[in-house]
């Protein structure tokens, strides 16, 4: 994207944390399965080690992250992702409509941060090989592994009750060669056997769920969104509602479950596990949150008050 998207971003991912906080979507009734442009998610036996890996020790400076070695492999690594993903990318954008595989990666760079110790964001310059055009992407890597930046910015059907669940690649790197796998397997199997769904919410959003009663549609469809196990918003504390990997990834398989890689947050807000990455689990679709809905209840009868 160019870099003077930069303003629509921002204003993207402001309704986003509003919509997030204020509102969810959830019907009475039951319904069907609804869109999913990949129902059946590739399944992996096990996360590569790659995924693992860390850019830089916390002890040392930025400039390690950035020797010729890691930029080269950055570099590799940022052109198989932005091309796995360029359907999605080319898809979910609302302006400038561009298909990933037409570029070649020209130059990585690291965006200087207090997160660099994990996945840094790395500024992917790219070169049209039709027309010798720039353009500029964002990617998350380690060096070993790489995610598109903020996936959740190319989600489609805003405002649909029936919204399409995104699929998405990760690519790593193993033996000199770059492999793409599942971006949900990835996150979902990285994490332990029980975790907890994390959500803060208000008073009024607790009561329409406790009550079975539909909320509006909001900004983006369909979609009731959580972290895993820990997300702190707006220095409040979030609702835990108990789950497990088995449940998230039969869920994900179904297609009624969208995983997000997220906004570089601190480590004080957010909980983070083996892969040093922020994502989101995004409930999709009426079918989806009506499964949700009895676990949910549970949770919040049992809380009057956010965990503390």
């Amino acid at each position: 994207m160019k870099t003077k998207s930069h303003l629509s971003g921002l204003k993207l991912k402001t309704a986003y944390w509003l919509f997030t906080f204020l509102t969810a979507v959830l019907p009475i009734h039951s319904h069907g399965a609804h869109s999913c442009e990949h129902v059946f998610a590739e399944e992996i036996q096990s996360v590569p080690r790659g995924f693992y890996k860390r850019l830089v020790s916390k002890s040392l400076l930025e400039q390690s992250a950035t020797t010729d070695l890691i930029k080269a492999n950055i570099a590799k690594l940022a052109e198989a992702v932005l091309h796995a993903n360029s359907r999605e990318i080319e898809s979910g954008r609302a302006y400038n409509r561009l298909r990933m595989t037409d570029f070649a990666v020209e130059e990585v760079k690291l965006i200087p941060g207090q997160y660099v110790d994990g996945y840094g964001i790395f500024i992917v310059k790219l070169r049209s090989k039709l027309d010798g055009d720039i353009e500029f992407e964002r990617i998350r890597s380690n060096g070993q592994a790489a995610f598109i930046e903020r996936s959740f910015q190319f989600r489609q059907d805003l405002k649909s009750i029936d919204p399409v669940v995104k699929r998405f690649k990760a690519a790593y790197l193993e033996n000199d060669s770059i492999t793409t796998v599942d971006q949900g397997e990835v996150l979902i199997s990285s994490l332990p056997e029980q975790i907890k769904l994390s959500r803060v919410m208000s008073q009024q959003e607790r009561e329409l769920w406790l009550n079975n009663q539909p909320f509006k549609i909001g900004l983006f469809g369909a979609r009731t969104h959580f972290a895993v196990n820990y997300f702190k918003f707006q220095k409040q504390e979030p609702y835990m509602i108990p789950y497990s990997k088995q449940q998230l990834l039969e869920a994900y398989r179904r297609g009624e479950i969208e995983i997000n890689t997220y906004d570089s947050i601190s480590h004080m807000e957010m909980w983070h596990g083996k892969i040093d990455l922020e994502f989101e689990i995004v409930f999709t679709g009426f079918k989806a949150m009506d499964a949700l809905r009895p676990l949910l209840k549970e949770s919040l009868q049992q809380d009057i008050l956010p965990f503390q």
